[in-house]
């Protein structure tokens, strides 16, 4: 899981926030965003982000669509500092990952994971490679742009960034409509954890309506006291 996190090129501290939108700032990169954002150092242990998850296909070689839950748990790390895990859906779908790095928010990851299991398993090949490709989108960092939201009924700035990770790939044949697939992801320091939506489509050659579309959308935090 945390290849992704070490085999980035490293980029140097961050030591200013990388979410809010400024003219004094220039925009900062997709692996700032993604990996180097401090989305969880405002959140004490115990703190818990909740996103909803939102699966849309109607094609019958795919896993059918669905709806669910994903939640990340912030917790103590050993030596010091915090880490976190990660549920990925409820019942038999269920997923957990961790304990995964805070610099960024480790959500992410664990999305970014599910697709390498499901793209492997549908087109074999190595989940290596498939990772790899992903790794090399974040640190291209195509398309980094201000972006405006409403959060709660309030309009909140911040960045999405959108990563094609196969779009100039050479095994692109044997990728079929996954080939296309795209990743959009928002985030804002108005949002706990910092990540907003990451949302996934995956075209399907010769039709409108996509293949596959998945949506994973912040929908609220509570603290340890909360939970309690």
């Amino acid at each position: 899981m945390t290849m992704f996190v070490r085999r980035l090129a490293a980029a140097g501290a961050v030591t200013l926030s990388v979410l809010g939108v400024g003219a004094a700032f220039a925009a900062p990169t997709a692996v700032q965003l993604v990996f180097e954002s401090g989305g969880l150092k405002t959140l004490a242990p115990g703190a818990t982000l909740s996103y909803r998850f939102a699966r849309e296909t109607d094609d019958k070689t795919l896993a059918p669509a669905f709806q669910d839950e994903v939640k990340l748990v912030v917790t103590a790390a050993e030596g010091g500092g915090k880490a976190a895990t990660v549920a990925m859906f409820t019942g038999a779908r269920a997923q957990s990952y961790g304990p995964l790095s805070a610099d960024g928010n480790p959500v992410i990851i664990a999305v970014l994971e599910q697709d390498v299991r499901e793209m492997q398993k549908l087109l074999g090949g190595s989940p290596y490679y498939i990772r790899n490709r992903m790794r090399d989108a974040i640190n291209a960092g195509e398309r980094v742009e201000p972006v405006r939201f409403e959060l709660a009924g309030k309009p909140v700035d911040g960045w999405k960034v959108t990563l094609k990770p196969f779009a100039r790939d050479a095994q692109r044949d044997k990728l079929k409509d996954f080939a296309d697939r795209s990743y959009e992801l928002t985030f804002s320091d108005a949002v706990p954890g910092g990540l907003y939506s990451l949302v996934t489509v995956t075209p399907r050659k010769s039709a409108e309506t996509p293949l596959l579309v998945e949506n994973l959308t912040f929908s609220g935090v509570t603290s340890g006291e909360d939970a309690k």
